[in-house]
């Protein structure tokens, strides 16, 4: 019986790769459609900058902006996403239909790697309970990637998110491989597995600098969660995952290096970005009108950035109040269940928008609580989405940065789902409901 339930399964998870990549390419003839009607690039202001560097790669000229003045920025944007654009645009010529093409691609490739993530962290017991049916959570939670209307345009636009994400979700199931559950014996290509985690989130970093400090932090609790018979093996895969880091991150730093004389992780963006959270005018949303200020843009990258970091600091030590208070409007913000963008201000996208963003919060803090003492669900699943929340509280804030991180996020919805189901079945059957899958 177990031989005709797997090729059942496989049938399932190819129907819905099909959907995806579909529905995906279509979403991508709607934006190129919808850029070309209004003729821009891209929806955000952002694509021209990486669309630039990515011209710089692929021509061969110094990596560098002239803005604001025409002042040189080498380390504007890391150079991850810009690279992946020169490739397509050496391959396919200068044509963002192209572009969203082969990030319709890697979206397929995420509901695979979501599949895989819940398959391997979903409890054992809730895959026995769920034999009978032909929706397994690894299932569900493809399906919920595949077919989340938000997801499918992200695929769609010309910014990081389309890369980043397949990196971030495969170093997260390299790391629920390694992380084995008390019930699991660790992989025996641990140091595969941990290398391969840490270029995967190297390259990420890479492609989107604000995921730099997750590493270390889910590093740290896989070590401190792992039995004492299993605590030395975690510190040793985490030592290859930052060994993996560093090596796809090593010649972002020379370079960097050769042009600052100073070790610079990242890019030079930290103090603009954090005074768009923390200034006098702030209101939650990003607005860098402030970079036209004359006593600004002639400065070159670093000083400019210092000086703005120390307005942002000395703005929240003299307003704590305010500070806390726009810490409060950017947490709204992103977890609002509609559009923060007054473009998209309007009842029917609200109600459409809401209609599913709710039940999907619900469904994710039922799977939550049902993996309350799962520490390796907790940090793997939720983890991302958390951290970003604590991280744009800080920054401009906007339902634009929760998006990418709940795909992860869609294997406890998917948890959820099942203890729902498990629920009804028993309220049925007249039994008692079960406190917990697992």
């Amino acid at each position: 019986m177990a031989e005709p339930r797997a090729i059942e399964r496989f049938a399932s998870l190819a129907l819905i790769l099909e959907w995806a990549l579909g529905l995906r390419v279509l979403t991508a003839d709607l934006v190129q459609w919808y850029t070309q009607r209004k003729g821009v690039l891209c929806v955000f202001p952002d694509t021209k900058v990486y669309w630039f560097l990515a011209g710089t790669i692929r021509d061969g000229e110094p990596y560098e902006v002239l803005d604001w003045g025409e002042i040189p920025h080498f380390a504007l944007r890391t150079p991850g996403y810009p690279l992946f654009l020169a490739v397509c645009r050496f391959l396919f010529g200068d044509r963002p239909l192209a572009v969203r093409l082969v990030q319709a691609g890697l979206g397929v490739l995420c509901v695979w790697l979501v599949y895989r993530l819940t398959g391997q962290l979903v409890p054992e017991r809730a895959k026995l309970g769920a034999e009978r049916r032909r929706w397994t959570p690894p299932l569900v939670a493809a399906a919920l990637v595949a077919f989340h209307p938000y997801f499918l345009v992200t695929s769609a636009l010309i910014l990081t998110e389309a890369v980043f994400l397949p990196l971030m979700l495969f170093g997260l199931w390299a790391l629920a491989v390694l992380w084995a559950g008390d019930d699991a014996d660790p992989s025996r290509r641990q140091w595969a597995w941990a290398l391969g985690a840490g270029l995967a989130w190297g390259a990420a970093i890479l492609v989107r600098p604000s995921w730099a400090l997750f590493p270390p932090v889910a590093l740290l609790a896989w070590c401190v969660a792992s039995g004492r018979g299993r605590r030395v093996a975690a510190a040793r895969g985490a030592v290859l995952v930052v060994l993996g880091i560093v090596v796809v991150m090593a010649p972002w730093w020379v370079r960097n290096e050769r042009l600052f004389g100073r070790f610079v992780p990242t890019a030079i963006w930290t103090g603009a970005s954090l005074y768009d959270g923390l200034n006098p005018g702030a209101t939650g949303a990003s607005d860098m009108d402030f970079m036209n200020d004359p006593e600004l843009w002639p400065l070159d990258e670093e000083t400019q950035d210092a000086l703005l970091r120390d307005r942002a600091l000395a703005f929240a030590r003299a307003r704590p109040g305010r500070a806390l208070w726009l810490a409060v409007v950017k947490f709204a913000r992103y977890w609002s269940p509609w559009p923060n963008a007054e473009s998209f201000h309007s009842p029917l996208i609200a109600l459409t928008s809401a209609s599913f963003t709710i039940p999907l919060f619900m469904l994710m803090g039922l799977g939550l609580w049902d993996r309350r003492r799962d520490p390796r669900a907790l940090v793997i699943l939720a983890g991302p989405l958390l951290y970003f929340c604590g991280l744009h509280m800080v920054f401009a804030s906007s339902m634009r940065y929760r998006i990418p991180v709940e795909m992860p996020a869609m294997a406890l919805a998917a948890i959820g789902v099942q203890r729902l189901s498990h629920r009804l079945d028993r309220g049925r059957s007249g039994e008692a409901d079960p406190s917990s899958l697992g």
